[in-house]
């Protein structure tokens, strides 16, 4: 069937086949369940062109139960994506968000959900990701649950407008940026900070220019890295050397756009940077990774420590700083191993400094290109590997065919972890405690840690 054509004109009007109409009516529809994204998920009758048809709807800000008055908008190929103009019945599970930039702000999702539905549903998040590798039954902890106003780490952007800067987080599903006055995940330390760098960015960055801040909140203070289109000049660099100074930053850092983090250089360093694992302060690379809260930190460390109770030799894969590392020490020797290179010499660097010696050895690889394989694993009791986003395919194809004992898989993806953990199942692990982290209070991502012993 051919689009239809409007009288007198060679051209096709707007309505294209699986397009959403722009003068397309609302839809009712109830809500089933909270999708993947946070958008709450029903099914109704939508006209894509010219034909009508039942498609699963996914309404942001919605919860199971309820009934919404929606527009559609665009087609996403699973379903249709539509934002909510009324709800016609409430769940008794909502309430109200504590910010007042919640559904602008793309940050958070879940605000409006009530804590234990939430919690639950990060956990069936986790479970229909092992679903899809066959591995449904698995008995899962109930999530542990960082507490608002404890995220210590955040990277916000920026950009120069005529009438200033604005500093904050990107709107969801958009390129504008929300300039926030307050964040309810944040901590209150790297909140305050804010309208000081908001001011200073309105005068330094041309218009139209974008750039970034990064903040982590470490023992001794808040650490703030800039990442600018173009490398300031003298008197700029002693502009924001004074606003470390006003704001009391333990250091200010910069890089240019674009560039690695080995190009990262000091503004201005007021105290030493540290934090500590284990009892041993590490002094941490501007922009280094850290867990984003402390209770998600602890959750992770209390789990790893247990599972590596009365074993022997340990080996950290994808160690980082030495968040697990240096708590492992605390029993038996240490291989810690990563691939960034400046994350290991802070490690050694930190472990020289508490007169560790041999009980902890550590090695700057990239377990991608060489992941440990074959006799590299004789001797270790227990392994821990804690990978990005991607997982370590070839990383647990090796463990799976090791007889290390006890492994615990430490993720921020359930779906490379589930891809992952069915690997070292094949390979004749069981997976013996699984334990959901939500450090990302409030958004659909989820992360957690896992033992596997065999």
């Amino acid at each position: 069937m051919r689009p239809p054509r409007r009288r007198g004109s060679g051209r096709p009007t707007p309505i294209r086949k699986g397009k959403v109409p722009a003068n397309a009516d609302p839809i009712e529809l109830t809500i089933d369940l909270v999708g993947g994204r946070g958008d709450g998920v029903g099914r109704a009758d939508v006209k894509l062109g010219w034909e009508t048809k039942e498609r699963s709807v996914f309404v942001p800000f919605t919860l199971p139960g309820e009934r919404v008055l929606a527009r559609a908008e665009i087609d996403r190929g699973e379903g249709v994506a539509a934002s909510p103009l009324e709800l016609i019945e409430i769940s008794p599970d909502r309430v109200e968000p504590p910010c007042p930039h919640f559904m602008t702000c793309g940050g958070c999702a879940l605000q409006h959900w009530a804590t234990d539905p939430y919690a639950a549903w990060k956990a069936d998040q986790v479970r229909s990701h092992l679903r899809r590798f066959g591995l449904g039954e698995t008995v899962i902890d109930a999530p542990v649950l960082s507490p608002p106003g404890t995220r210590r780490r955040a990277t916000l952007s920026v950009r120069r407008l005529r009438g200033g800067a604005v500093l904050g987080f990107h709107e969801r599903q958009g390129n504008r940026i929300i300039d926030i006055s307050e964040c309810s995940v944040l901590e209150p330390a790297l909140q305050a900070v804010l309208p000081a760098f908001r001011e200073a960015f309105g005068t330094r960055l041309a218009e139209g220019a974008e750039a970034d801040l990064s903040l982590t909140l470490l023992d001794t203070g808040v650490d703030a890295l800039l990442v600018l289109p173009e490398a300031p000049d003298l008197a700029a660099r002693e502009a924001w050397a004074e606003l470390a100074e006003t704001l009391d930053l333990a250091r200010l850092s910069l890089r240019r756009s674009g560039e690695g983090h080995d190009r990262t250089e000091p503004l201005a360093a007021r105290r030493p940077t540290m934090i500590r694992f284990g009892g041993i302060d590490v002094r941490p690379p501007a922009g280094s990774f850290l867990q984003a809260t402390r209770a998600g930190e602890t959750a992770i460390r209390d789990i790893v420590m247990s599972a590596a109770e009365g074993q022997g030799w340990r080996l950290d894969l994808f160690c980082g700083v030495g968040t697990l590392s240096l708590p492992l020490v605390d029993g038996a020797p240490v291989t810690a191993v990563d691939g960034d290179v400046q994350a290991i010499r802070a490690l050694r660097a930190a472990a020289d400094a508490a007169a560790l010696g041999d009980r902890l050895t550590t090695e700057a690889r990239d377990l991608f290109d060489r992941p440990f394989e074959g006799d590299e694993f004789k001797g270790f009791d227990v392994v821990v590997f804690d990978p990005p986003r991607s997982g370590a395919k070839e990383q647990a194809e090796a463990l799976a065919a090791s007889s290390v004992p006890v492994v615990v898989a430490v993720s921020c993806n359930p779906a490379s972890f589930a891809r992952d953990a069915r690997i070292l199942i094949d390979g004749g692990y069981r997976l013996d405690k699984l334990t959901p982290i939500d450090q990302f209070l409030w958004s659909p991502h989820i992360e957690l840690a896992a033992v596997f012993r065999r």
